[in-house]
């Protein structure tokens, strides 16, 4: 993979939560995201969780809408890193 692919953004394993769902995105396709900065807010039977993005870069497409359920491992963003 070239440094100019877009990454794949994986839901992250929210360690004992069921039901995961997409919150609200804190970005949209365009937008710039720093590593480490929140992604989107994701939403659990037991907590609401700050989902990071893993890399610096330009939202290129976001792969669920809010509301959307989501498992761990499920890819829910491409990011084109700098």
């Amino acid at each position: 993979m070239s440094t100019t692919e877009a990454r794949e953004i994986v839901m992250p394993d929210l360690e004992g939560a069921e039901g995961i769902t997409i919150g609200a995105w804190n970005k949209k396709k365009g937008d710039h995201v720093d590593e480490g900065e929140t992604l989107l807010e994701a939403l659990t039977d037991k907590v609401n969780a700050e989902i990071p993005s893993p890399v610096g870069g330009t939202v290129e497409e976001l792969l669920l809408e809010e509301g959307d359920p989501v498992k761990p491992g499920q890819a829910i963003a491409r990011i084109s890193p700098e």
